[in-house]
């Protein structure tokens, strides 16, 4: 079995009476694990187990998921492979790819973790991750995640949250949309509420609008309101309110009368007057109307309407008596206002009305064949002058009327002519004025309806004779069709239009006109429909391989309702259908992704209302290429430094990046001996420089590289020369802070200090050359071979000549450059180098003796004195700093004596500074302290140059050459090294004699405490104790621990022993005292700080319980035989494992650990057993074994 499972189709098992045998071939990763074998007869059964490891790649990564996604980046996290093939993970390969794609592309080939951040992707857009363990065999199994992810986040807060209104239980509350939306469409926002004094928000509402009516609160609570916006990601951060009190606001009424120009209201006769007025105040104010100071009377024509905000006039068919001031008062328990409204009705254009009927005519005149008749002027003109008449007659028998008045005629006398004699006539007469149009009150505003609704247009007309009519539309004469019906009677029309379309929206105007004149209206019809095309054109910009930016104009006909959004859509050339892009488009421009390159696209826009979908608007075919090309070829890299397993590569900038920053160069290799080019950089390269680690020392190496752009990748520079891989030295650098020290009249003494950079190779020596100030040729004045010193005295000079000198430091590359001493020194003797004499006139009688000392009594060892009866003359040659200071002379004679003294100031280098110190010292630094020199050279200490040297070498390094403290830190240093140090003052006559560090000083410290001490065994008189090695010895080695112990209610510490391993035994203890250990490091520097035992000890003896293990729980045996069972038991083992050391054909050695406790004595022997895994009964090896390791040999092959 492999597992619980039994084995089927792939293993081939074979078994006999003696083995049994298992094939699998081909194995592969899944084939690794633990096989089971059992074998069961009468007399029982065995299993024995099999762990088979199979070396393969691993299997795939478990538990792949996004653990935290943003707008611009996703984190996955995943756990190791349940197969690792054998061979311990090295790294993982993380992949990615858009949804829309199917080929990965690859973000990591070496994450050691298991989990990474995956910056810079396309907000909005899903991805499909995979990730791949790799070990020594190979690339394992991907796993992939099983649905896409979108890179998205919780969207940005609304920016504020606004109160708009308060009443006595509601408060209003509007807000702007988010300014982001986390790279996901904002589903909703969600409102909460707090009261005052409560740390609870509870729930009010989820709404997709931008505010919100918050009803059913409390009156006189306060409350604090929030707003968060939902997208697929979450919730925004809250957006909060300010505090709000609710109750009912008491305000004086208000009237808002900023849509009244002037208060005033002009319109023409006939038309319909709406006044409406927003009343603001609270509570609700009451509102009278009144005209001339009398209240308005309300009629049909004439009345008032009150909504909740507002009062509003209505004066239907206006008339010149409706002129005049109305006055509008407000009144609530606050107060009362009023305001004067101005309404003017004007004659417009033919306001006038048709005539009444003239007079009965009567016949004044008659003939055989003509009548004259006349006749009386209309009662009423219609408000128009009559402009004359039109004369109608019949013969008594007809009926029929004709008019016989070819003209208009003017006046009230006419004579019909033409007459037959003997017949009986009758005559009418009609009056003309102006024509007139009348509609009916819902015409003169605008005619709505929905697309697909018929609309009819009425209209009544006036005038004598009866006018003629004509529909005409943006101009044109408008033709009755199978959709558009006119109708025309004498003094009435009707256009009607059935199944209405946007474009059948538009102003339509009846003319009717006569003899006398003509009149129009116009009617306005708006149907509601889908919008329009959008204004176009619809321009593609910014172009690339994945992208482009589409923006076009709103629609000029929005089909009569507010455009809601865009819808945006695409397709390629190549093929016929359209797919989408954005639904829900809110502005005029959108920037399309996911296009694929080299491909030819249409885009397409329409426009949504409330009412549908609207026309189409389509760009130009646009083809997805880049505008930019891949970079030109950097330029030739060439090697800067090489050791023998680095080289840095340094290139320079391509000549063009192709329009497209360059964003990533890729650094290759290729050995002299191998044909193939290998990547050195796995990570984003933007420097110009490159160190190529991991190569092989002796080997030598060309390289290349190639720049990328959001392109693509350019081609290969040109490749460098071969460089080998070996440790590079060069020429060192020109020695540090050259110096006069001394001059003579025929020497210079010159000093310098090491150069700061070596070359790589160690300074073999130094070499001066001199040189006259107006020539340029050197001579070389130290041996060929160089100095190994870094000081000089040239000898041999000229007295009074001025010289140039130069110092080079040599290694085994060569002579590096020159280090020039400051100035021109000359050849003379010092300032110090001088005779001192002192003449002194003296006088008396006898001849005074003569004595010259030092103030301290010191005789002048190397004073030349002459002294004579009148003078006395002290000569000291070549006088030095030690020479300064006080003389004493003193004269005497029989009749006394007399003391005079004489200060002396030698101008030379200043005297060693005093009383060097070591103040402090830690592991990387020492910081020294001395006091100025005694003697400073008759000038003042202008500063100190500070310098080390390890106790190996011989030459001391300038630490600081301008210090102006009597104190120094020297670091950084080498842990654990031994330093010399030495310190010399300068004044301005050169720098002095240095004082020493007598005893090289160890950068080191007090160790850290031990590490973590465990308690290994109790007794009753007895403690064993182990603990670990500090984390750090301070930078010395570690001499010993000491272990401390303190009994419970003291306070003082007992040493208990000190000990150099990392365990003691403390012993001499009282049965049944608690007790408390610490354990204490100690090197040369001092004692650490204790680690304390973690709990207390009491000093007792442990008692373990006896177990024992049987090897069988069931024994079979037949009648008649003895039976025997082993039953092994123990109280305290050894201390296990068992470490099995040597295994030879017939011998193996092996060891292990004494008991942790001995049970109060001490250990005599241990006994060690064998058993053939065959059988169950064990053998003895050896019962007297008195070390913890032995060699059991004669074993079968």
């Amino acid at each position: 079995m492999k597992g619980d499972v039994p084995l089927k189709l792939r293993a081939n098992i074979e078994n006999t009476e003696s083995f049994s045998l298992l094939i699998i071939t081909e194995c592969n990763r899944y084939d690794a694990g633990k096989y089971t074998m059992t074998l069961e007869n009468a007399a029982g059964k065995k299993s024995g187990f099999v762990n088979v490891k199979v070396l393969d790649s691993p299997g795939p990564p478990s538990n792949l998921k996004a653990r935290d996604v943003t707008k611009d980046s996703i984190t996955l996290q995943w756990d190791m492979p349940l197969i690792d093939g054998g061979s311990r993970i090295t790294n993982y390969i993380v992949e990615k790819r858009e949804s829309t794609r199917k080929a990965y592309s690859t973000i990591t080939t070496n994450c050691q973790k298991c989990s990474l951040r995956i910056p810079n992707l396309a907000e909005g857009c899903e991805y499909y991750f995979r990730v791949l363990a790799e070990n020594e065999f190979g690339i394992g199994e991907p796993v992939e995640t099983a649905e896409p992810i979108r890179a998205t986040e919780a969207p940005s807060p609304p920016e504020s949250l606004n109160i708009m209104d308060i009443t006595k239980t509601t408060v209003s509350l509007a807000w702007p949309k988010s300014e982001h939306d986390g790279g996901s469409k904002i589903t909703g926002y969600v409102i909460e509420a707090q009261k005052r004094g409560s740390t609870q928000w509870t729930h009010i509402a989820t709404v997709k609008a931008l505010d919100y009516l918050v009803k059913n609160l409390n009156e006189n609570e306060e409350y604090v309101f929030q707003v968060m916006a939902v997208n697929s990601a979450g919730r925004s951060d809250p957006r909060e309110s300010r505090p709000v009190v609710v109750k009912e606001q008491l305000t004086l009424p208000e009237f808002d009368l900023r849509g009244l120009y002037h208060k005033s209201v002009i319109a023409k006769a006939g038309d319909n007057i709406k006044v409406e007025i927003p009343v603001l105040g609270r509570p609700k104010p009451t509102v009278t109307w009144r005209k001339e100071k009398h209240l308005l009377k309300e009629t049909q024509r004439v009345n008032v309407e009150r909504t909740a905000n507002a009062t509003i006039l209505n004066i239907n068919e206006c008339i010149r008596s409706d002129s005049g001031k109305y006055d509008i008062t407000a009144k609530n328990i606050v107060g009362e206002i009023s305001d004067i409204i101005s309404v003017q009705s004007v004659v417009a254009a033919y306001p006038f009305k048709v005539p009444g009927p003239p007079g009965t005519p009567q016949v004044i005149a008659v003939t055989k064949d003509s009548m004259t008749i006349s006749w009386n002027e209309p009662v009423s003109d219609g408000g128009s002058p009559i402009l004359g008449y039109h004369i109608e007659r019949k013969e008594r028998s007809s009926i029929m009327w004709q008019t016989i008045s070819k003209a208009l005629v003017v006046g009230n006398i006419y004579k019909s002519s033409g007459l037959t004699d003997g017949i009986a006539y009758e005559f009418r007469i009609v009056a003309e004025n102006m024509p007139r149009i009348m509609v009916d009150a819902k015409f003169k505003d605008v005619v709505i309806l929905k697309a697909g609704d018929t609309f009819r247009l009425d209209a009544d007309v006036s005038g004598r004779p009866p006018p003629t009519l004509t529909w005409t539309k943006e101009g044109k004469d408008l033709e009755v069709t199978g959709k558009l019906e006119i109708k025309l009677a004498d003094f009435s029309t009707a256009l009607i239009n059935k199944d209405s379309l946007r474009k059948d929206g538009g102003a339509y105007t009846l003319m009717a006109s006569n003899p006398g004149g003509f009149a129009k209206h116009i009617f306005n019809v708006k149907v509601l429909d889908r919008p329009g095309p959008c204004e176009g054109p619809l321009s593609v910009a910014d172009v690339t391989s994945e992208k482009c930016v589409i923006s076009w104009l709103p629609p000029l006909d929005d089909g009569g309702a507010k455009i809601d959004h865009y819808i945006v859509e695409k397709r390629e050339t190549s093929r016929l259908a359209w797919t989408s892009v954005a639904t829900d488009v809110q502005v005029t421009k959108f920037k399309v992704t996911k296009l694929l390159k080299g491909n030819e696209y249409i885009f397409r826009v329409m426009a949504v209302n409330k009412y549908g979908v609207g026309e189409i608007l389509e760009s130009e075919p646009t083809l997805a290429v880049n505008p930019y090309v891949p970079p030109d070829p950097p330029k030739t890299p060439e090697v800067t430094t090489a050791t023998k397993d680095t080289m840095i590569v340094c290139w320079g900038h391509p000549e063009s990046d192709g329009g497209s920053p360059i964003t990533n160069y890729i650094v290759e290799r290729r050995d002299r001996s191998g044909l193939r080019w290998v990547k050195c950089n796995k990570r984003i390269l933007t420097d110009l420089r490159y160190k190529v680690s991991g190569l092989t020392e002796g080997h030598e190496y060309e390289y290349r590289v190639m720049a990328e752009n959001a392109a693509g990748i350019s081609k290969p520079s040109s490749c460098s020369p071969f460089y080998k891989a070996c440790d590079t030295a060069f020429k060192p650098g020109p020695p540090g802070n050259p110096r006069v020290l001394d001059t003579t009249k025929s020497s210079i003494t010159i000093a310098w200090n090491k150069p700061v950079y070596d070359g790589g190779s160690e300074i073999t020596g130094y070499l001066v050359d001199i040189s006259l100030p107006e020539e340029d040729e050197w001579k070389v004045v130290t041996p060929p071979a160089g100095l190994k010193a870094t000081s000089y005295t040239i000898t041999g000079l000229k007295e009074n000549q001025e010289y140039k000198i130069q110092i080079y430091a040599q290694n085994a590359e060569g002579v590096g450059d020159p280090a020039l001493v400051p100035g021109t020194p000359k050849a003379e003797e010092r300032i110090a180098c001088c005779t001192l004499r002192v003449f002194v006139p003296i006088k008396g009688r006898p001849a005074p003796e003569v004595k010259w000392s030092r103030e301290n009594g010191e005789n002048i060892e190397r004073a030349n004195i002459e002294s004579t009866s009148s003078y006395t003359l002290l000569i000291i040659e070549n006088v030095n700093r030690f020479d300064s200071g006080k003389y004493m002379l003193t004269i005497e004679n029989s009749s006394g004596s007399k003391t005079a003294f004489v200060n002396v100031r030698v101008l030379d280098t200043p005297g060693a500074p005093q009383d060097l110190k070591i103040k402090e010292i830690t592991k990387e630094s020492v910081t020294l302290t001395w006091d100025p020199p005694l003697i400073d050279g008759g000038s003042k200490i202008k500063n100190y140059i500070v310098e080390k040297r390890e106790s190996t070498r011989k030459a001391y390094a300038t630490v600081a050459a301008n210090c102006h403290k009597t104190s120094w830190k020297v670091d950084p240093l080498q842990e654990g090294c031994n330093y010399y140090f030495r310190v010399l003052a300068e004044n301005e006559y050169g720098i002095g004699l240095p004082v020493e560090t007598p005893e090289s000083v160890k950068v080191s410290e007090r160790p850290l405490p031990p590490g973590k001490i465990n308690l290994d065994d109790v007794t009753r008189n007895s403690v064993s104790l182990s603990w670990e090695k500090p984390e750090h010895d301070g930078g010395s080695r570690i001499l010993g621990y000491i272990v401390e112990m303190q009994t419970k209610g003291s306070e003082k510490w007992t040493t208990c022993t000190t000990v150099k391993t990392t365990d003691a035994k403390i012993s001499g203890l009282i049965q049944g005292e608690e007790y408390t250990f610490r354990v204490s490091a100690q090197n040369e520097k001092g004692i650490s700080d204790p680690r304390q035992l973690g709990v207390p000890v009491v000093a007792k003896d442990l008692v373990i319980a006896p177990a024992f293990k049987l090897l069988f729980n069931t024994f079979s045996v037949l009648a008649g035989e003895d039976l025997k069972v082993d039953v092994p038991f123990v109280a305290q083992p050894p201390t296990g494992p068992v470490k099995i050391e040597e295994v030879t054909a017939d011998s193996i050695s092996f060891s292990w650990e004494p008991p942790k406790y001995d049970g109060g004595s001490s250990i005599n022997n241990y006994i060690v057993e064998k058993r053939d895994t065959s059988t169950t009964v064990w053998q003895i090896v050896s019962a007297t074994v008195a070390r913890t390791t032995i060699k059991a040999s004669r074993l079968k092959t």
